[in-house]
């Protein structure tokens, strides 16, 4: 567990020195959307993760939730940000089957993002890229 702390650390630092590369596009992207519709980031990262892409980024999101927070699973950390956000119709988008089973479990639809990595069984909607969900939302 040691060892996971401290890589889980090193990565955060990377992060916050280097940043990520984000896909094309994406800025603009959720830059788009916000004017439009209140964002937010649920994610199975750790603790930390999220504020050290924020830092680095810039990118604002209104709230955000994970498992290193909680202890809960993406699912209910969804109602979780649904709860304390006041959202009664959301959208989850992401690229694997425990996403897709997430967003059903909290009641969403879902965006399957099919240049991530799975292939989820079922979606509401498919993306190629970022920019996609403009012609959709």
């Amino acid at each position: 567990m040691e060892l996971i702390l401290a890589c889980c650390q090193q990565d955060q630092d990377d992060l916050l020195r280097n940043g990520g590369i984000l896909y094309p596009q994406l800025e603009e992207t959720l830059l788009a959307l916000s004017k439009k519709f209140r964002l937010f980031i649920v994610s199975n990262c750790q603790k930390g993760y999220i504020e050290t892409f924020y830092a680095y980024h810039k990118l604002d999101f209104l709230d955000f939730e994970n498992p290193g927070r909680t202890g809960l699973s993406k699912g209910e950390n969804i109602q979780l940000i649904m709860e304390r956000n006041h959202i009664k119709n959301a959208v989850y988008v992401g690229d694997i089957q425990r996403d897709m089973l997430s967003a059903k479990f909290a009641g969403i639809s879902f965006v399957f993002a099919s240049y991530g990595f799975g292939k989820p069984e079922e979606y509401d909607y498919i993306i190629e890229k970022p920019i996609d969900l403009l012609n959709i939302f």
